[in-house]
């Protein structure tokens, strides 16, 4: 998901480097038993389209984590959590894009538990380098933050700098620590379906090309367990998105007769029956481009068809990153309308 990288240039450097490095308001999820062998790890709700969801899937012989957090003193937490919670080791993690809310934190993950093999779509590891450089960017930012907060500091009241001084020194062992890790290359790639039995229980990896080029989604339960990453949120980002791939696969999802639960990388547990909203806003997008051509992005905007929108206007997070996402998915469907 994008909100992190859009809001970050509001957020002043003493902040962000907190907000980066706290384990206390960036680590709770919350752990929901699905069935004896999957729980779904769902983030908070204000941090919905700033960071995933994970999940965990655990069979008699070895357990699978899917995705990992963006926040990795979230995903240090975690670790600590799963070394505690797990009765097999951690064999597999997998990465259900490339976005960094969801591959990044995995570094983390591979140095917690260093047998763990990395799985990814094959478009993703074909392009693994330029995720291991977002991984250093990403840590050069933190360090950035680091030295503009600590120059900040000097303008706090002196009675707040102590307090501050110290959480900026919890940062800066943190930032040296991920400092030493780094992002291992896959094991495997995965272009199309495998199998993996984690002892009784088996799990089905599939590839598709829907909300990026390079996605991964998972089944269990004979199929009536869907885990869609962010091809099957409620309010999709759509922004590096094959629009009409993934309007097919969401019509696929949605008359698939034995799907019962569905997993997002973002937001609650659903139903089949809501992913009409995300087909209706995706299809709307392309449809709305094809439709008016000659008509710029605002215009675009301006005249989006309201009935679409109408049910990410009931809370104030959903407003305003739907109207975030609509400008993105514009620009992507106008990308796409030139390109065919």
């Amino acid at each position: 998901m994008k909100l992190n990288a859009l809001f970050l240039n509001v957020i002043p450097a003493l902040f962000l480097t907190l907000s980066v490095y706290s384990q206390t308001s960036f680590a709770a999820v919350t752990w929901q038993q699905v069935n004896d062998n999957i729980h779904f790890l769902k983030q908070q709700d204000k941090l919905r389209f700033y960071d995933s969801n994970q999940v965990l899937i655990e069979g008699e012989k070895c357990a699978l984590m899917v995705d990992a957090s963006g926040n990795f003193a979230a995903v240090e937490a975690l670790a600590e959590q799963l070394k505690k919670h797990l009765k097999t080791p951690l064999c597999y993690l997998v990465a259900t894009h490339f976005h960094d809310d969801h591959l990044l934190g995995m570094a983390v993950l591979q140095h917690a538990f260093p047998k763990a093999q990395l799985i990814v779509h094959k478009q993703v590891a074909d392009d693994f380098t330029i995720y291991q450089k977002a991984y250093q960017d990403k840590l050069a930012g933190y360090e950035k933050s680091i030295e503009l907060s600590y120059q900040r500091l000097a303008t706090l009241p002196t009675q707040e700098q102590t307090q501050w001084r110290e959480k900026l020194s919890l940062a800066k062992q943190r930032f040296l620590r991920w400092k030493t890790f780094s992002l291992n290359k896959p094991l495997t790639a995965i272009s199309q379906q495998k199998t993996i039995d984690l002892g009784n229980f088996n799990v089905q990896i599939n590839p598709e090309q829907a909300h990026t080029n390079g996605d991964l989604t998972l089944t269990t339960n004979n199929g009536s367990l869907l885990i869609g990453g962010d091809i099957v949120d409620w309010l999709p980002y759509p922004g590096h998105g094959e629009l009409q791939n993934w309007q097919a696969l969401l019509e696929r999802y949605i008359n698939q007769s034995n799907l019962r639960t569905i997993l997002p990388g973002h937001g609650g547990a659903l139903k089949k029956e809501q992913l009409k909203q995300p087909l209706l806003f995706l299809t709307s997008l392309s449809t709305h481009v094809k439709n008016n051509q000659k008509h710029t992005l605002e215009q675009l905007i301006d005249t989006f068809p309201k009935n679409v929108l109408k049910p990410y206007k009931q809370e104030a997070l959903n407003t305003k990153s739907s109207q975030l996402f609509l400008q993105a998915g514009l620009k992507r469907a106008q990308l796409t309308q030139h390109t065919e």
